[in-house]
């Protein structure tokens, strides 16, 4: 069960949602562009257990949270609180507006600790005090319950429903200009898994709902925005394929179908693919990787253009370079939903394809304390429209064990945005001191 503690830690380390694709380290990796926030399944994902393991989220006795047992359930509580300056909070290429803010999140982790079948639940509140600009203030968080129903020793079916109060970064591009508050927004999800293996051969299918709703944003100088428009529910329908060669090489082809229904009409609703063939490498748990290829497009049924077509590739490679160092690397191409150019435009872009990766190097430099450095680029190509962006991103942190019960991070961030779209560009600095509590 420690690996569930560990992806709860893992959530309260992320202290502003700027651009994660994957968890690298305690503070490297991407984010959703969208806000949204990326909550591991753990039930089913510590069932595939993969042997390399990082510095990162190596075992710790001597610090590692010690469950609470309830009956036949280990119960994981957690607190904690940072403060940051952040030197730009509008996003902005002038005029620029610093802050101070306090970050309060609390969570709690309960986790079945059966021999068969397995339970979690995981609940976060993510509270953000501004000093100065009040009206970006904000309180989200998500609540995630899932569960795994062993039919045989190889063959197994998840199941997980969520719910997520999110906020939109104010350097999304698709954050509405003139907003007196930053976009809050309501996620409802629901998915299942089915998997059985023969043998050397696997197959896995997965289907995920999901609804996003938006509220409507007080502008400056009174009145609202309405962002019902971007109201929607998404379906997918994925299937994966796997041979294990060996312990080492393990292939495999993936696919999947989706459709994106906006609730107010069909001008922006879509149905997209993929297909992938790629593998998973383990060179003697020094270096773990997986990498695949393929296609993927989307077809927009109002979209002036159509659709996208286009190439699609992954990966993600873990290198213990020694006991005390890890780095950690993953690269993606995804096709990414904007409001760039107005909600009801279907002449404006309604989509970017979003090409980009990280690297997290993390060295252990005394048993209690760890050092990490970050690097992230993202390049979003507005379909239907000139506009094209970079998205550079540069980190530091350090952890400190202060014991079993305690810890305390000291992080810096640097954003940048690069773009062709006058007035888009913006850089911020972002320095922060957290403390951490844990049972």
């Amino acid at each position: 069960m420690k690996k569930i503690a560990l992806a709860v830690v893992a959530i309260t380390g992320m202290f502003i949602a700027m651009s994660a694709q994957a968890n690298q380290g305690f503070f490297g990796g991407r984010g959703d562009q969208n806000g949204g926030l990326n909550v591991r399944r753990s039930t089913t994902e510590q069932f595939e257990p993969i042997r390399g393991q990082s510095v990162a989220a190596r075992a710790r006795p001597d610090f590692d949270p010690t469950p609470i047992d309830v009956g036949s359930f280990q119960m994981f509580p957690a607190v904690s609180v940072a403060e940051y300056y952040d030197s730009n909070i509008y996003s902005r290429p002038d005029a620029k507006n610093d802050d101070v803010v306090t970050k309060v999140n609390p969570s709690l982790t309960a986790a079945s600790n059966w021999g068969r079948h397995a339970i979690a639940f995981t609940g976060l509140a993510d509270i953000n005090i501004h000093a100065i600009n009040s009206a970006e203030r904000n309180v989200g968080g998500v609540a995630q319950l899932e569960g795994r129903y062993d039919i045989s020793p190889q063959m197994w079916v998840g199941g997980t429903t969520y719910y997520q109060r999110a906020t939109e970064p104010r350097g999304s591009g698709s954050a509405i200009g003139g907003a007196a508050e930053p976009t809050q927004f309501d996620i409802f999800g629901a998915g299942t898994e089915l998997y059985r293996g023969v043998g050397t051969l696997k197959a896995k299918a997965n289907y995920d709902f999901s609804y996003r709703d938006y509220d409507r944003v007080a502008l400056v100088g009174g009145g609202f925005a309405s962002q019902s428009g971007r109201n929607r529910t998404y379906h997918a329908v994925k299937t994966e394929f796997s041979y294990d060669v060996s312990e080492n090489l393990k292939p495999f082809m993936r696919g999947g179908f989706d459709f994106m229904d906006y609730t107010s009409g069909a001008l922006r609703s879509s149905h997209g693919y993929n297909v992938d063939t790629g593998a998973k490498f383990d060179f003697g748990g020094v270096i773990t990787a997986e990498a695949y290829a393929g296609y993927k497009g989307r077809d927009y049924y109002n979209y002036a253009s159509g659709g996208i077509n286009t190439f699609d590739f992954g990966a993600n490679v873990l290198w213990n370079v020694s006991e005390l160092t890890s780095i950690q690397a993953e690269t993606n191409r995804t096709i990414e939903e904007t409001i760039v150019g107005g909600i009801a435009a279907p002449a404006s872009s309604n989509a970017y394809v979003a090409t980009g990766g990280s690297v997290t190097a993390t060295h252990e430099l005394r048993r209690d304390v760890i050092v990490e450095a970050n690097a992230s680029f993202v390049n979003n190509d507005y379909k239907n429209s000139a506009r094209n962006d970079d998205m550079l991103g540069l980190g530091l942190g350090s952890r400190y064990f202060i014991s079993r019960n305690f810890y305390t991070d000291v992080t810096y961030d640097f954003i940048k945005r690069m773009s062709n779209t006058a007035g888009a560009d913006y850089d911020r600095h972002v320095g922060l001191i957290r403390f951490g509590a844990q049972y």
